[in-house]
């Protein structure tokens, strides 16, 4: 069954008449019946009485009725759905958990000044929930770890292809101003016994750095996990504990401390699908990777 056919059929059970509807709908008399028959002979019923001077619907056809206002009313809103597509995109846009909300949020607002109909959508996550939200189509980018030093993950590759690098950082010991270790140029990793500590839970070191510790028989007194990268800077700059986290320029109340014997480093970047289409898309990764970063 064709689109047409049902608006056809409409137009018919409307005006009463194949005449009329061929007229209003700018048709040949037969080349309108033609159509009618096409779609009856598809359903297997009769759907108008012909032959007198208005022409009725059959039972049939007073069923079919209901059905073909539906399918008209729907087919009318997905297409004024979509064209407000072309009006006002949408973009969505997944951004690591160990990502701060200030650093995105000078992203996002100087895009928008200069694309003032896009609505973006943020969707934080794991690296791999990142990972996952892209391949099937959750998210259009991602901002997301492209490579790491010091770590082997298979959840990491950076494909000049799909993915363009936006900025690096070293991952550094942060203590609050008033700690001790504030006024050290650099500490070992033996210096974190039972210090405390807050572990970065969705941090893509996160695994690997308990192994080192747990290797070492290094055990720092775990005072709080937090999922969220301003969480964490909030309890350090409140004296909660320290942490190993990447280096975050101009963080008020936080000391950032090499560590001599712990080399983590990440290389952050925009990913997108390689069968991906979009100038939208295409204009963001190209705004990103021109975008002034202020990081370290």
């Amino acid at each position: 069954m064709d689109l047409y056919q049902v608006r056809y059929f409409l137009t018919i059970a409307e005006t009463g008449n194949f005449s009329r509807a061929a007229e209003r709908l700018y048709l040949s008399q037969p080349s309108l019946s033609t159509g009618i028959k096409k779609l009856e002979k598809e359903l297997g019923v009769t759907l108008f009485e012909r032959g007198g001077r208005r022409t009725v619907l059959t039972t049939a056809g007073r069923s079919f009725m209901e059905k073909a206002t539906v399918i008209m009313e729907q087919y009318e809103a997905a297409l004024h759905e979509l064209k407000g597509f072309n009006d006002r995109p949408t973009l969505r846009v997944g951004v690591l958990s160990t990502m701060r909300v200030a650093i995105l949020a000078g992203l996002v607002s100087t895009f928008q000044q200069q694309h003032p109909n896009v609505t973006i959508e943020l969707h934080d996550g794991t690296l791999e929930k990142l990972r996952d939200g892209l391949e099937q189509g959750e998210v259009d980018v991602a901002l997301t770890v492209l490579s790491q030093h010091g770590v082997d993950n298979s959840l990491v590759h950076h494909d000049p292809q799909t993915s363009t690098v936006l900025f690096r950082q070293s991952l550094l010991l942060a203590v609050p101003l008033r700690h001790p270790f504030a006024q050290r140029a650099s500490i070992r990793l033996a210096d974190l016994e039972g210090q405390p500590f807050i572990d970065r839970v969705n941090c893509e070191f996160f695994p690997q750095e308990c192994q080192i510790l747990d290797a070492a028989n290094i055990r720092p007194q775990v005072v709080y996990r937090a999922s969220h990268e301003e969480w964490v800077i909030a309890l350090i700059q409140a004296g909660f504990g320290i942490c190993v986290m990447p280096h975050w320029k101009d963080i008020a109340g936080v000391v950032y401390l090499p560590i001599t014997d712990l080399d983590f480093q990440r290389t952050i970047g925009v990913k997108w699908r390689k069968s991906q289409k979009s100038e939208l898309v295409e204009r963001f990764c190209h705004f990103a990777s021109s975008h002034r970063w202020e990081i370290n």
